[in-house]
């Protein structure tokens, strides 16, 4: 059983009138969790991993407490990559790692294969999990899925230093490798999209933290299009896209690649991006998942979420408050209910 909503819309009923411009009681409320939050359950990571039915459970007791407005499964960085063939780690309860890159020289890449999406790395586990998240709550949340962007899923396939050494060293070959990488995004989206399920992308390496502007448009963009155009294609949906770090230098390319949302890190002001690709699609962001969300006090995340909604609120094309990324593990439950009662304080419409 669900607790009582505390709004007088249900998060389904508030994202369908914000994606149609009408009336709302208040903003969208969606802070960044997912694996991180597995503790919540008293479960560890690894099985949040691996295991649908505790990932599942996850996602649903953390609706039922925050009733945020929509519910995300995401392949994390290294899924894409596990699911072609690197080695990843996994401790009992930490963050999956890269343990052994797939690809260390040129000639590997002929040795690819396409992915099966129901039987390859742990892509079936997030789907089934998708599916039953949808039956729980799926009359009163919007459930989807989340994925790595192309050019984050090549710094788990050639491990992230090897990665940015082929933009110079091996540009060719690392072209055909997005390709491949690409293809294969794209055979997740086509059975996430059977399933009625759209997505969303996630791209930390495309940061200009990292790379160059030049680089993103020449090494990812091109790739990053492809499956935006997958997804408006197969899903019927303009996808949300976050990059990590630094982003505004591509913020324009992004926007003209057709996504419908820009998920904005902290490291970057909500008022330019307004300014800059507000008239063009949604902005969310942007409250610190570190300085605030996990070191701060409940009255530090009451001034950030205020900080952000007083920024963002009147963006043309609407404003969806969230963490400038995921929110760490062990974050006290305390400031993530700080996070939603503030949203829904300062965020009335």
């Amino acid at each position: 059983m669900l607790s009582k909503n505390p709004d007088k819309m249900t998060p389904k009923e508030r994202m369908r009138a914000f994606s149609k411009g009408e009336p709302m009681d208040r903003i969208p409320i969606v802070p960044d969790m997912g694996v991180t939050m597995a503790w919540y359950i008293g479960a560890r990571t690894y099985d949040y991993y691996h295991d649908p039915k505790v990932l599942a459970q996850t996602e649903i007791e953390l609706f039922k407490r925050f009733f945020h407005d929509s519910v995300s499964v995401s392949t994390t960085l290294r899924g894409m990559a596990e699911a072609m063939g690197s080695k990843i780690a996994y401790t009992p309860n930490g963050l999956s790692q890269l343990e052994e890159a797939l690809v260390k020289k040129p000639e590997d890449i002929k040795n690819l294969k396409p992915i099966n999406p129901h039987k390859d790395g742990l892509l079936h586990v997030l789907m089934e999990a998708l599916e039953i998240i949808r039956e729980a709550i799926g009359d009163v949340a919007d459930i989807g899925a989340s994925m790595t962007a192309p050019f984050s899923v090549a710094a788990s396939i050639l491990g992230a230093e090897n990665l940015l050494k082929w933009t110079r060293r091996e540009p060719e070959a690392l072209k055909d490798l997005m390709e491949i990488i690409t293809l294969n995004n794209k055979s997740y989206i086509i059975a996430l999209s059977e399933k009625g399920f759209s997505t969303s992308f996630c791209c930390p390496v495309s940061s200009t933290t990292l790379i160059s502007k030049k680089q993103f448009q020449e090494f990812s963009l091109p790739y990053l299009s492809k499956n935006i155009d997958d997804v408006h294609e197969l899903c019927g949906s303009k996808p949300t896209l976050h990059i990590c770090g630094k982003s505004k230098d591509l913020w324009l390319d992004c926007v003209d690649a057709g996504i419908g949302n820009f998920s904005i890190d902290n490291i970057e002001d909500l008022t330019e991006a307004k300014e800059m690709i507000g008239d063009r699609c949604i902005i969310t962001g942007n409250v610190p998942p570190v300085e605030v969300m996990y070191l701060g006090t409940e009255e530090d995340v009451f001034k950030s979420v205020k900080t952000c909604i007083d920024k963002a609120i009147n963006s043309p094309c609407g404003y969806i408050l969230s963490t400038g990324c995921q929110i760490p593990m062990n974050t006290k439950i305390e400031n993530i209910d700080a996070f939603m009662e503030a949203g829904r304080e300062y965020g009335k419409l």
